[in-house]
């Protein structure tokens, strides 16, 4: 138990990186809430006017807003689901496959420090009818060049399998060290019993994983809401608005139509989705498991 002393300490220490953490994340968010509620008067000299939630009942009205909330949620649980598993699997692997060089931990996990314009730009160069990899494969095997970024159905699954290559890797890390940090008493007196690999995944490292599990699914829901930067740049929400996610919606609208008021709205309303399937997911995540065994 810290004296008091050693409270106020810390608090001291804390305090700095709080007060900066507020500044840079609680004053955007709260000027967001603000301009949500409220019409701005440009060029007129007048002040800001509340508007209560008329900014709300637009979005609600607009097909655009729901077909980029639909993408957004159908986005974030394709990446979140298939990069947990992915990353689950390879942690699990390298877990028992202890003779591999620690070189290959390293070269696993290099896309997820790829900055996201640099992977955009690359995948749209793969997808290029004209001169891509991709069109290249398919014309030496008697096809039409391929061009799914044209596609309103491939495009938005070529955005999503872009996000697996460059992050499945930031799960499997969080997973790994998870693993890593687990003792081995237990598994050591199911191998005693006759347990197999499969028993001690099923019924021992798994149960002892889900808070990292949770912790590694929210931080991953919260990543994929807010992606912009790889589909502005692989398709700038096209063709049409079949890769318009909500956070493409929001940029649109304040920048491309100056709505500041229902973009500030949709920023909120993004950050409200994100906030609770992130706390969904890790509450689920952090409920007691069910008693199991291992057979014998």
């Amino acid at each position: 138990m810290l004296s008091a002393k050693s409270q106020r300490s810390l608090l001291v220490f804390l305090f700095p990186g709080c007060a900066l953490l507020t500044l840079l994340i609680g004053w955007p968010v709260l000027e967001s809430a603000v301009s949500s509620l409220s019409v701005t008067a440009n060029n007129t000299g007048q002040s800001d006017t509340f508007a209560g939630i008329a900014h709300y009942k637009t979005l609600h009205s607009q097909s655009t807003f729901w077909n980029s909330l639909w993408l957004a949620a159908l986005f974030t649980m394709t990446t979140s689901g298939l990069e947990l598993v992915i990353g689950l699997a390879v942690a699990l692997f390298l877990y028992f496959q202890r003779s591999l060089p620690r070189v290959v931990e390293i070269l696993l996990i290099l896309p997820m420090f790829i900055l996201p314009v640099v992977s955009g730009l690359t995948f749209r160069y793969i997808y290029d009818p004209n001169d891509g990899p991709l069109s290249f494969i398919f014309d030496r095997l008697g096809y039409e060049p391929a061009a799914p970024l044209a596609d309103s159905f491939w495009a938005f699954w070529s955005i999503v399998l872009q996000d697996i290559w460059r992050m499945w890797p930031f799960l499997f890390l969080i997973i790994y060290a998870g693993l890593k940090a687990l003792p081995r008493s237990a598994q050591e007196a199911a191998r005693m019993d006759g347990a197999t690999t499969a028993q001690i995944i099923q019924f021992v490292l798994l149960p002892a994983l889900r808070p990292t599990l949770g912790i590694a699914a929210g931080l991953k829901i919260m990543e994929s809401l807010k992606v912009f930067t790889e589909v502005y740049v692989m398709t700038g929400g096209g063709p049409g608005e079949s890769t318009s996610l909500l956070s493409l919606f929001v940029v649109k609208q304040a920048f491309h139509f100056f709505q500041v008021g229902p973009a500030s709205a949709a920023s909120i309303l993004l950050l409200a989705l994100g906030m609770s399937l992130a706390w969904t997911v890790t509450h689920m995540q952090n409920r007691p498991a069910v008693a199991g065994g291992v057979s014998r």
